[in-house]
């Protein structure tokens, strides 16, 4: 019960950031304000590990998932799934980049078919239903897919191969040591990003967005990433991407609480169809598929 608390008290956190990360639009680019946060991230948890001193190495890994190569991996998929939330919420608001980012508990399973695990009846319905919920949430009247939707919805695939890559990492490395590696990898990447797009970083920025960096830097990126680490060592990834999707019902009534954000009801009608989606492909059912590794 432990470890699912830690998860669900993730889900808290990360819901109220996406308050965070929207405001930060307004006085600083998304590039750095990642680089910023996730910096800051990573300094919250340094400590930690210098006074933790847990041994890296648990069972034998393969001869190819060394250390490094875990944390790029997780540091690269952070990297990029945090870019496409980013950017995509210029465009459009926190409750619905909350529901549509929560789809990543959908895309478990799919991806999970691929390394051996069953996709299952209630998989198939749930991704229907998630699927009709989408559409009701993002396509309004005919018009087409809003473009922060749209980023929203490419960052879902990265969200997924996070979940299963903690959960398999973390059977050979030390949680504190693979949060502290993919928070660093994804600091460096989104400084390499500002350099490439020519993103500014200034101290006027920063004071001006000094409360969502403080919050999404320390809470989200230092402490709730790290939670996951924890929680995900003992909770099965499909049942850890259940409790992390109440990000979906956070994020939403965060928006609503602190900026404002409303849905009509089509909007409300489709994150109904989407919870129902997402909840219903998380319940034990008939195997339909299962590829042999």
């Amino acid at each position: 019960m432990k470890y699912r608390l830690l998860l669900l008290l993730t889900a808290l956190i990360w819901g109220a950031a996406f308050v965070a990360q929207r405001v930060s639009n307004a006085t600083m680019g998304p590039f750095a304000f990642n680089a910023t946060r996730y910096a800051l991230g990573t300094l919250s948890v340094l400590p930690l590990v210098l006074w933790q001193r847990e041994t890296a190495l648990r069972p034998q890994a393969p001869a190819w998932l060394t250390l490094p190569r875990a944390c790029f991996f997780l540091g690269l998929v952070l990297f990029a799934g945090t870019t496409f939330q980013q950017v995509g919420m210029i465009y459009t608001t926190a409750g619905k980049a909350g529901f549509i980012t929560a789809l990543y508990i959908v895309a478990v399973p799919l991806l999970g078919f691929f390394i051996g695990q069953p996709f299952r009846l209630l998989h198939l319905v749930g991704l229907g239903l998630a699927m009709l919920g989408l559409y009701l949430l993002a396509f309004q009247s005919g018009a087409p897919l809003n473009f922060g939707d749209l980023l929203e919805l490419c960052g879902v695939l990265f969200w997924g191969f996070s979940i299963l890559g903690i959960s398999a990492f973390v059977k050979y490395y030390a949680s504190i040591v693979l949060a502290f590696g993919q928070l660093a990898v994804c600091t460096l990447l989104n400084f390499a990003a500002m350099f490439v797009t020519g993103e500014s970083l200034t101290t006027a920025m920063i004071m001006q967005t000094l409360l969502p960096i403080l919050y999404a830097g320390i809470m989200s990126s230092g402490v709730a990433y790290t939670l996951q680490v924890f929680g995900q060592a003992k909770v099965p990834p499909t049942e850890a991407s259940l409790l992390l999707s109440m990000e979906m019902v956070f994020g939403a009534l965060s928006g609503y609480l602190l900026l404002g954000e409303t849905m009509n009801t089509r909007e409300l009608l489709g994150c109904a169809l989407m919870a129902c989606g997402i909840f219903a492909a998380q319940i034990p059912s008939r195997i339909l598929w299962q590829r042999q590794t």
